[in-house]
């Protein structure tokens, strides 16, 4: 499970490029990339796939991973808004210094390229809250306290859950350029262990997820679907 979603990445973008390369495009892998707010629902669905038959081998319910409440919903959603500047912090702490580390600028290069409409509004309003979930279920709900168990102490797992989350980054999507890819290693880190770490000291799944899904979501709004809107 620790490698499976940049195990799935690299399938679903090939897939795309595949397409791409049937479709006689000169550059196919690098025209897929674009594409992964909407492949990436193809990610996450090999990953709850697994979770839910490693759920079964538990024999808990794939849902419990997710902590849901619903007595605790009003609580979660406030929790969800708090969490959202703190995290807008580390994010982009991690993007700048990481640019400034790897471009030697505080202006790396943008994630998101153009896409069609279609696939703008499902980008933006579909694919981030599967993917928050299901990110979130992946490390922190099943990965992370396993690794507790296994290691006996906690740090060791966060370090382990923290560096194959921010991995998982340098083929979402896969450019082959290095720089590029070493950047998107380092810039997801302080973000990644704030929210490990948060996690530890909530025990509360769902915040968590509904955060990391707006934020997405805000990003692909911002860079792709609100250029498509303007005259």
């Amino acid at each position: 499970m620790l490698f499976a979603r940049s195990g799935f990445a690299i399938a679903a973008q090939a897939l795309v490029a595949a397409i791409y390369a049937l479709q006689s495009s000169p550059t196919p892998w690098h025209d897929a990339a674009a594409w992964l707010p909407v492949y990436g629902t193809l990610i996450d669905a090999g990953c709850l796939a697994l979770l839910w038959w490693f759920a079964r081998r538990e024999e808990i319910d794939l849902f419990d991973l997710a902590s849901f409440n619903r007595d605790l919903l009003l609580r979660d959603i406030l929790i969800c808004i708090a969490l959202i500047p703190p995290s807008l912090v580390f994010i982009f702490g991690g993007v700048f210094a990481s640019g400034w580390l790897v471009y030697g600028k505080l202006t790396p290069p943008y994630l998101y390229d153009a896409l069609p409409l279609p696939a703008a509004l499902y980008g933006t309003f579909v694919w981030p809250f599967v993917w928050g979930l299901t990110e979130q279920m992946t490390y922190n709900g099943y990965l992370l306290p396993r690794f507790q168990v296994l290691f006996e102490r906690t740090a060791p797992a966060v370090a382990v859950v923290v560096f194959v989350w921010s991995f998982q980054h340098v083929v979402m999507p896969l450019t082959f350029d290095v720089r590029f890819m070493m950047f998107r290693l380092l810039s997801p880190i302080p973000f990644t262990v704030f929210i490990t770490l948060f996690y530890l000291w909530l025990r509360r799944l769902l915040p968590l997820a509904m955060a990391h899904a707006l934020m997405d979501g805000s990003g692909v709004f911002a860079g792709v679907l609100l250029p498509l809107l303007k005259p």
